[in-house]
């Protein structure tokens, strides 16, 4: 637990970036399915409350 709080922002960032990428390869992609996919990874995030249901996150 010591841990998570002392890289907190590390693994935000990280997390950001993750999702950031994902947006972008989904954006790419011409099906719908991945589209899906990664709605549900922000709906998980928001409820987590990492993620806003639009994509952004919270500070």
């Amino acid at each position: 637990m010591e841990w998570i709080q002392n890289n907190g922002k590390d693994i935000l960032a990280v997390i950001g970036a993750a999702v950031a990428l994902a947006t972008a390869v989904v954006k790419l992609t011409p099906t719908p399915k991945d589209d899906h996919v990664l709605a549900k990874v922000i709906k998980v995030l928001s409820a987590l409350s990492l993620c806003n249901p639009d994509g952004s996150f919270s500070k």
